[in-house]
């Protein structure tokens, strides 16, 4: 069987999409003293999206239970239903717990046509005593897949992360959240499952009901285009010298809260090395992806890493701005805490048929030390980055500044000098080439915004996540000192609208492993297939003849295949 590589992070907390703001540092071991700030934020209109029901079983009557398949692994026990309960499950019998691996496994689904798709379910365990045993081990588990073979133990299973598993005593019915289905597990045929499992020394019962699938019908979902960047300073994330003292239980608890805010891309400070952004990116899952610069090994570096969805951000490269002007009669180096540069990251935002670039520079400036030298070499590094930024190379890019700036964007959290203005006033007095969308906020994790974005920032949608450090238990001891700060930025979305599909158009086999073959009666032989992927962006395929098409490179997934004035969609196993 194979499972995607996410360690049962079971934290849910939703992502806040405009909120309270506070200090990034409201508590006692912080680097040094701030004033605390709450600023509310107010008139944020939610936006709206049409949606369909795909799935609905209450799971309270033995018809819905049973247009559910059910699969026994290992033991004897299995899923049955109950009018009061709905579907449970368990491992204790006749006095005794008994090892058992049992599928709970949904008639098939089709969610080709559907962008956003989302599970969600009630759910509970008891008695309380037992109820949260085999959590950390996964054994209460929610997969979907777009090809059941008919047995689970040799589908390719996805696992959906981010249940909420906090119950707080046993029987207590609770929401699982909204579950987020990837496009990967998408096709004509999806299914979702539960995976129950006990062992012969302890189970816990587990009862399911209320079960839904909803999404938003392509062509109707005005967030498409719609993209989530966060900032998160993680406090030396992957060093075994400073930071939280427990690397690994700070590594699921960030890879929790990323889950959590299911954003599209995030930007980070202070990773130490190369390989905890791997061992991140294989908590998240294979959605995911990432890349830090320079690529170091050493234990406890200070680098700017970014970590994406791969189905909605496209990296294109990744540089230091290294090479910059002296300034404040100190080197470019010295002004950027002595060597660690603005990381550049040019991306590309995958919205439709027409990749959106985006250059992101990840900063960390120099922190405040109690002396006025910090302040300068803050001024300095401002001065020095907008001077590049103002050059031809990327004065008409889409720029996002984003980062761990150690200072306010008005005022300036420096006391040990005789100054009242922020170091990046350079930046928010440029009206004409930069927003700072979070200058009215009193913290120190910033977006600054080239004229080019400025209007496709959402207004009103900057905000910290509040909501990670309630729902991590001791977040700022063992997860970071500094809470994230997101922002929304919506885009014109082509997609389907530019492919007219052709309903009575042959392709077979559908779904295709390695070939797919299309009927080419009538087409102009000069015609050359091109096949693209739901959000419009062009794959790379090989033709075979003049009527097949090599599929073999493709990941599982939805696809267009598009002929002349011919397109159609077709599943990749």
């Amino acid at each position: 069987m194979y499972v995607c590589p996410v360690n049962n992070i079971c934290r849910n907390s939703a992502a806040i999409f405009g909120g309270v703001f506070i200090d990034g540092y409201p508590k006692p071991m912080q680097k040094y003293t701030r004033l605390l700030f709450v600023v509310l934020l107010s008139g944020l209109a939610p936006l709206l999206t049409a949606q369909t029901t795909l799935l609905d079983q209450s799971m309270l009557s033995a018809a819905s239970f049973n247009s559910f398949t059910t699969y026994s692994v290992a033991g004897t026990q299995t899923w049955n239903q109950s009018n009061q309960y709905g579907a449970t499950c368990t491992g204790y019998s006749g006095g005794q717990n008994y090892q058992n691996e049992d599928w709970l496994i949904s008639p098939t689904i089709n969610l080709t046509q559907t962008d956003n798709v989302k599970l969600t379910f009630d759910h509970t365990r008891g008695t309380t005593a037992i109820m949260n045993v085999g959590v950390e081990l996964g054994w209460y588990s929610v997969y979907a897949t777009a090809n059941y073979t008919g047995d689970p133990t040799t589908t390719q299973w996805i696992e959906l992360t981010g249940i909420n598993q906090n119950i707080p005593v046993g029987w207590q019915f609770i929401p699982s959240g909204e579950l987020v289905v990837p496009e990967a597990a998408k096709s004509a045929n999806s299914r979702i499952a539960f995976r129950y499992m006990s062992s012969n020394t302890q189970s816990a019962t587990w009862e399911i009901k209320n079960i839904k699938v909803k999404g938003e019908p392509q062509g109707s979902n005005p967030n498409a285009g719609l993209f989530k960047v966060t900032n998160w300073n993680t406090e030396w994330l992957g060093c075994t010298q400073f930071g939280p003292v427990n690397e690994t239980q700070q590594l699921n608890n960030v890879a929790a809260a990323m889950l959590a805010m299911n954003s599209d891309v995030f930007c980070l400070q202070e990773v130490s090395n190369t390989a905890t952004v791997g061992a991140l990116v294989t908590l998240l899952g294979p959605e995911w992806s990432g890349s830090v610069v320079p690529v170091t090994a050493s234990d406890c570096d200070q680098r700017q890493a970014i970590i994406y969805k791969t189905a909605r951000v496209q990296l294109v490269g990744a540089t230091e701005l290294s090479t910059g002007s002296p300034a404040q009669g100190n080197s470019y180096a010295y002004n950027w805490s002595s060597g660690r540069f603005p990381a550049l990251y040019t991306v590309n935002f995958l919205a439709g048929e027409n990749p959106i670039p985006v250059s992101l520079v990840n900063i960390h400036a120099k922190a405040e030390d109690g002396n006025a030298s910090s302040y300068t070499r803050r001024l300095g590094a401002s001065q020095g980055l907008k001077a590049i930024l103002d050059g031809a190379a990327y004065n008409t890019k889409n720029l996002i500044v984003i980062g761990d700036f150690n200072d306010y964007l008005v005022g300036t959290t420096s006391t040990s000098c005789a100054c009242t203005d922020s170091p990046y006033k350079n930046f928010t007095d440029d009206t004409a080439d930069y927003n700072g969308i979070t200058k009215n906020f009193p913290i120190i994790e910033h977006l600054i915004v080239s004229n080019e974005l400025s209007g496709n920032y959402v207004a009103g949608s900057a905000a910290q996540e509040v909501a990670v450090a309630q729902n991590i238990f001791n977040f700022y001891n063992t997860t970071s000192n500094h809470l994230p700060v997101s922002a929304s930025f919506q885009f014109q979305v082509l997609g389907d609208q530019a492919f007219a599909k052709t309903p009575t158009w042959s392709v077979y086999p559908n779904p295709a492993k390695t070939q797919l073959h299309y009927d080419n009666t009538g087409l102009d032989s000069q015609s050359l297939p091109a096949v693209y992927d739901l959000t419009g962006r062009p794959m790379r395929v090989e033709k075979t003849n003049d009527h097949t098409i090599d599929v073999a490179a493709l990941p599982s997934g939805v696809y267009l295949l598009k002929v002349g004035a011919r397109c159609v969609r077709f599943v990749k196993e």
